[in-house]
């Protein structure tokens, strides 16, 4: 773990035993928490009652819960979790044996993630996708009243994605649009574009990200979809020749991102990186990356993704010590992510 992780990790290791210990925390996808009692939790939102009054959270806007009365382990687990420590995670969560008395949406987390865990671990080249598939589809049938239900539903479009089960996977992430708020429909119409992306049908894809650029919302979910997709739309600009436009939509999420939002710059130069290399350009992929790498590593998913494509980049370049150290630092990191399962440390 780097320093800058260790600091990032121990910080909010900290906030969130701090909330715990006080109320239940909601943390929203733009920023900010709202902090009470939940009275309320379904797959569409939850209700917070706060020292201001009850406030509904679309689930589209938030990005995860704490409660007040989970056990210290899933608190734990949560952040590694979020870390990209899916192996540390499963193994804590795996601690709590005891849980019948426990409220119920405290026992719909440690099941989400129990589930979630085990197919983060298969997408990444550990453990059976069949068995995280099923563990994933129960959880989705005995919990369809949770607020993980949709990302339950997104876990296991990715694992049928990952299997070639490409019709089904699209199937399954309709059942996401199917939600009330608009957010969760942009998160849908992305999640099918990069499918397609994926498959190489850059037309297909292109038409869906723009549909989704398009679209007119204050929403914060919806503008991080937005964002995702402008960077998406980038790389299949690239892939299919337009190097130019590709690198100019890359690089103007790069210029509107404030310089505290690291995940996005992240996954602006990441996407700056792919349309290099996707143009043979392997020079200008490389820098690209080294900002992910040396300036925006705080975000596990992305620094994974940058040390990825380093490695290689590194020994095209003719320096097999830089090579060796972005891979190693990539199976030590982040050893459960895709990247790190495929990588070939020479």
């Amino acid at each position: 773990m780097t320093p800058t992780r260790l600091v990032l990790s121990i910080a909010l290791t900290l906030a969130l035993a701090t909330a715990a210990s006080a109320a239940d925390q909601v943390r929203l996808v733009g920023g900010g928490s709202k902090s009470g009692k939940i009275t309320a939790a379904t797959r569409d939102g939850v209700t917070v009652d706060t020292v201001d009054g009850a406030v509904n959270v679309p689930v589209g806007d938030l990005r995860f819960v704490i409660l007040e009365e989970e056990p210290t382990l899933l608190t734990q687990a949560r952040i590694n979790f979020g870390n990209g420590g899916y192996e540390t995670a499963e193994e804590m969560l795996s601690g709590l044996r005891e849980t019948g008395g426990a409220p119920k949406l405290v026992k719909q987390e440690i099941a989400y993630y129990k589930a979630a865990c085990a197919a983060r671990l298969a997408l990444g080249g550990s453990g059976d996708a069949q068995e995280a598939g099923r563990q994933l589809t129960a959880f989705v049938r005995d919990n369809d009243d949770s607020l993980h239900y949709y990302e339950a539903v997104e876990t296991l479009g990715d694992l049928l994605v990952s299997l070639g089960r490409y019709e089904q996977a699209e199937r399954t992430y309709g059942q996401i649009a199917k939600a009330p708020g608009i957010a969760m429909k942009a998160r849908a119409a992305l999640l099918v574009g990069r499918m397609h992306q994926r498959q190489g049908e850059h037309d297909d894809a292109l038409k869906r990200f723009d549909a989704l650029i398009a679209a007119t919302s204050n929403d914060p979910g919806v503008a991080e979809a937005q964002r995702l997709a402008k960077l998406a739309k980038a790389e299949s600009l690239a892939a299919t020749g337009d190097l130019t436009a590709g690198l100019e939509i890359a690089r103007e999420v790069i210029r509107s991102a404030d310089e505290r939002e690291a995940a996005t710059l992240a996954a602006g130069y990441n996407a700056l990186g792919r349309c290099y290399e996707a143009a043979g350009e392997s020079k200008d992929a490389l820098f690209a990356y080294l900002h992910t790498d040396l300036l925006f590593n705080t975000d596990p998913l992305t620094h994974a993704e940058a040390l990825a494509h380093l490695g290689p980049l590194w020994r095209e370049a003719g320096k097999p010590d830089a090579a060796r150290d972005a891979l190693d630092r990539l199976r030590r990191q982040y050893a459960a992510t895709p990247q790190a399962r495929s990588a070939e440390v020479r």
